[in-house]
């Protein structure tokens, strides 16, 4: 069943994402789209490029200018001849020695390679700033957005967007930075070659423009490929993800080697996808080199057609041609890369616009503290007309304990995630102290409520950082003063280090037990007014819980705390206990009467031993 359940949801995934990359196809297969893409990451750095191509032209003009004195020198040095003469455009020509025009060239190489230093490094601070901003953007989107979207997020998904994806960023101004340097490196090719012959110049243009618009249909074919290819990467990242999430089930139900083959099959589809792409973006190269020298070859004929006769000259377009092939290769290869990176970028941006658009809203009115609770006629659909919640209603006053009961998927935890403002019902109002929720300051309420999950989620760090969790403004007595609260300040001063001691990855250098009442001190530490507590004891012994519901108790009267639990010995400290039974609240009531009134509530205590 649990293979079952794994392979169902990742097949359903891989459908999903080949309907949208087919969608993506049909709209981005032009060659304008991958520049739209492009455009905001070029913006982003206009002053580095802009640099960097005035240092590449520069580079451009030195090179072939060496190109050129390299074939009038060896022309001289082949016919015996100790001096040469130069053109020098409207300076006239002028008879130059052999020495001079060497160290001539010699400069123009050492001025080239700074140029070339230059650009380099500009291109490179390009390329990683851009990494650099967009995971900045994208990870502060993320964190902006709004809970449901962020609830529905694949595992594994941000980390991927914030790789890979956000490293094709990288790749694109990579490749157009290159692009650049290869467009004004061979137009100060080209120019000089005018200047040399201009029959041969205009020839080279024409072939290097009809190259590429003989290969765009390749290249049209190449992205779709990338699109493929993206797409397979993300299942695959999915499915490793999900593997290392789910690792110890997979082990105790003796289920590796069916999930080994479903990742070989992921794994397959990647690098089958990977494959093609690779042969066609190989295949590209080489179908332009071919025929680029082809046509460098008729363009040469041509000149010679056209009685060019000085031999000099011919060799520095030639020298010039080769050169320039080879940078026509490069600005192709970049217009390669850049379709190869589209999809990518094609999906970051779509992530950004997902989360800009559920970015939820901050404003509203200052909570200075929180006292009655209502819900009123509150009901809650994650899909229409499949309600989770239906018609709750009911009120509790400052300062009360409120235990919260039902069977699993009975809509407890939605009840908490509204009531936590995480989500907004689907109709009916949830009122603070008389005020519509949704018009209170989402920051100021954040700051007076508190949370503790099933599951204790710790960082690698200290003791101290988990229990502060980056809110710069605890200090050290509120972190102590909250661990002694939690029952686990005694345990963590007898550590090596204190509350300097490192928790390790997930918090695995401590006990299951120490993990939560370390969660539950990180709630406390700021003193909340309304506190959510989601089997807040479920990790600890029996000693550990008894001490926990005198923490609970001892929040009273000022902090109202809503709990979750399973143990009904937990609940035996709540004012009132609700009962959620499919999605309807049942009961409502103080424990004692409770337990006369509503038959769950009743068979719960006796199957616990409590009654």
């Amino acid at each position: 069943m649990v293979v079952r359940s794994y392979h169902l949801v990742v097949a359903n995934r891989v459908v999903t994402n080949r309907v949208v990359a087919k969608l993506r196809f049909r709209r981005s297969d032009d060659e304008a789209s991958v520049w739209k893409l492009v455009m905001p990451l070029v913006r982003t750095q206009r002053g580095r490029l802009s640099r960097m191509s005035i240092a590449a032209i520069l580079s451009g003009f030195a090179e072939a200018a060496v190109l050129v004195l390299i074939a009038r020198i060896a022309f001289a040095l082949a016919s015996t001849e100790d001096d040469v003469t130069v053109s020098l455009g409207p300076l006239g020509e002028h008879t130059l020695s052999i020495s001079l025009l060497l160290g001539v060239a010699a400069a123009l190489i050492v001025v080239r390679i700074g140029l070339q230093a230059v650009y380099t490094l500009l291109s490179s601070r390009a390329t990683f700033a851009v990494v650099e901003t967009t995971r900045s953007r994208l990870a502060r989107l993320y964190l902006g957005a709004g809970w449901p979207l962020q609830a529905s997020q694949r595992d594994g998904r941000l980390q991927d967007l914030l790789t890979t994806y956000a490293g094709s960023s990288a790749e694109a101004i990579g490749a157009l930075s290159q692009g650049a340097i290869g467009t004004f490196s061979l137009t100060a090719l080209l120019v000089t070659a005018l200047a040399v012959n201009p029959i041969a110049s205009v020839a080279a243009a024409v072939a290097a423009l009809a190259i590429g618009l003989m290969l765009k249909p390749m290249r049209a074919a190449l992205r779709r490929r990338s699109s493929r290819t993206a797409e397979a990467n993300l299942d695959f990242a999915t499915g490793i993800t999900e593997l290392s999430t789910t690792l110890q089930e997979v082990r105790i139900f003796g289920v590796e080697t069916p999930v080994a083959d479903r990742l070989d099959e992921l794994n397959r589809l990647s690098v089958r996808h990977s494959l093609h792409t690779s042969y066609i973006g190989g295949g590209i190269g080489v179908i332009y080199q071919g025929v680029a020298m082809l046509l460098m070859i008729g363009a040469l004929a041509l000149a010679y057609s056209a009685d060019f006769a000085r031999l000099s000259s011919l060799g520095a377009i030639v020298l010039i041609m080769l050169r320039s092939l080879g940078y026509a290769q490069g600005i192709q290869s970049s217009i390669q890369n850049l379709a190869q990176t589209a999809p990518y970028l094609e999906t970051l941006v779509e992530e950004e616009q997902r989360y800009r658009d559920s970015v939820a809203d901050h404003g509203g009115e200052p909570v200075e503290s929180i006292g009655a609770v209502r819900f009123d006629h509150v009901s809650f659909e994650y899909q229409p007309g499949a309600p989770v919640l239906r018609d709750v209603s009911f009120a509790t006053e400052r300062g009360e304990i409120i235990g919260i009961v039902g069977p699993s998927g009975s809509g407890k935890s939605t009840l908490v995630q509204l009531l936590l403002r995480l989500r907004e019902p689907t109709s009916g109002l949830v009122l603070v102290d008389g005020r519509d929720a949704r018009q209170l300051d989402l920051d100021a309420w954040y700051r007076q409520i508190a949370f503790v999950s099933q599951d204790p989620h710790l960082f690698a760090g200290t003791v101290a950082a988990n229990i502060r969790f980056f809110r710069d403004d605890v200090d050290d007595a509120a972190i102590q003063r909250a661990a002694k609260l939690a029952h686990v300040h005694e345990e963590i001063v007898g550590f090596p280090d204190g509350y300097d001691t490192l928790v390790g990855e997930r918090g695995g250098q401590l006990s299951g037990g120490q993990r939560q009442r370390l969660c539950i001190a990180r709630a406390l530490v700021e003193n909340p007014q309304l506190m959510v507590l989601d089997e807040p004891t479920s990790a600890l012994d029996v000693r550990s819980e008894s001490l926990m519901r005198d923490t609970i108790a001892d929040l009273a009267p000022h902090t109202t705390v809503f709990v979750i639990a399973h143990r009904m010995s937990t609940l035996a400290i709540c004012d009132r206990i609700m009962v959620i039974l499919n999605g309807v609240l049942e009961g409502f009531d103080a424990p004692d009467e409770l337990a006369r009134s509503n038959p769950f509530y009743r068979e719960a205590l006796h199957l616990s031993g409590m009654r």
